[in-house]
């Protein structure tokens, strides 16, 4: 591993790199907006996290309404043993270790070019980039370290692949569109009666669907969701515990709280102390090496 940060994007700020000689991790934590690589555009949503390919030209557009809140991780796949070690990736052709014969990308099975995976926040590879980060921000940067923690990166990040790919249980499509019209609205707290309607079915059935192939009732998938969606909010901005429960779907706050203390066993302010890395709410990045530059 040789670089990684944070980057809160403004609406406006625009700009692009001409070749980025590491592979990247690029993790969405909030808001939203596009980028290209290589002339291809990307969507770039909460959750989203890219693995990027070597040698990109990349350039970033962020959502008017709501620029995304990013991590990074760049990883050097091999780098000589016994070259000095340079905690920094070149973004242009020029710059310092561009092309360095010290340097080079290698293959990843199943994570060549662009790579979309879901990654949340409290997974282990959540975890292991926010560790990543604070470590590159705060640390002396050990080689050794950088080594070790690069090392621990791929093969999360492989094993979450594998898992992205791997073939899910047959599922009735009735229940496949539920589980979609859930995962698009659960914001909005959708009822049984509207799901049955959804599929042209009664109420009880909707329920047989859900305790027969996924072992829970609907009521308690669609609470499921919205408290990982509560969880993952509380560890990635700095929203107000009342407006994470109304992004969710519980407007309530007392009823979210209980809810919230009864499935995971703290209140959403004891679960952010403990576990959420953020103390005050990021601020827009500068971005100093280069000048923005409008997406093509």
């Amino acid at each position: 591993m040789c670089r990684a940060g944070l980057f809160q994007f403004s609406a406006t700020q625009d700009f692009a790199n001409g070749c980025v000689q590491s592979r990247g991790l690029f993790w969405c934590k909030s808001g939203r907006g596009e980028f290209a690589v290589d002339g291809v555009t990307h969507r770039l949503g909460p959750h989203d996290l890219y693995v990027l390919p070597w040698g990109r030209r990349i350039a970033y557009r962020p959502s008017a309404e709501a620029p995304m809140f990013t991590s990074h991780v760049h990883l050097v796949p091999w780098y000589r043993p016994g070259a000095h070690w340079v905690a920094n990736v070149p973004h242009e052709r020029g710059e310092p270790e561009c092309n360095s014969p010290d340097r080079r990308d290698v293959t990843w099975p199943g994570l060549q070019g662009v790579v979309r995976l879901r990654v949340e926040a409290d997974e282990p590879l959540g975890r292991l980039i926010d560790y990543a980060v604070r470590w590159y921000l705060n640390s002396p940067r050990v080689e050794t370290e950088a080594r070790a923690l690069g090392l621990l990166l791929v093969r999360e990040l492989l094993r979450t692949a594998a898992h992205a790919v791997a073939p899910a249980a047959h599922r009735p499509d009735e229940l496949e569109r539920l589980l979609v019209h859930v995962e698009r609205g659960f914001h909005l707290g959708p009822r049984i009666e509207e799901m049955a309607t959804l599929v042209g079915r009664s109420r009880s059935h909707v329920l047989k669907l859900f305790r027969r192939h996924l072992g829970v009732s609907a009521k308690s998938h669609v609470i499921g969701r919205q408290l990982r969606e509560a969880r993952e909010l509380l560890l990635s901005t700095t929203l107000p515990i009342a407006e994470v429960g109304k992004a969710v779907g519980l407007a309530d706050p007392y009823h979210f709280s209980k809810l919230f203390r009864r499935h995971v066993g703290l209140s959403p302010r004891e679960f952010r102390a403990e576990h959420g890395p953020f103390a005050s709410p990021p601020k827009p990045s500068k971005h100093l090496r280069h000048p923005p530059r409008s997406v093509g």
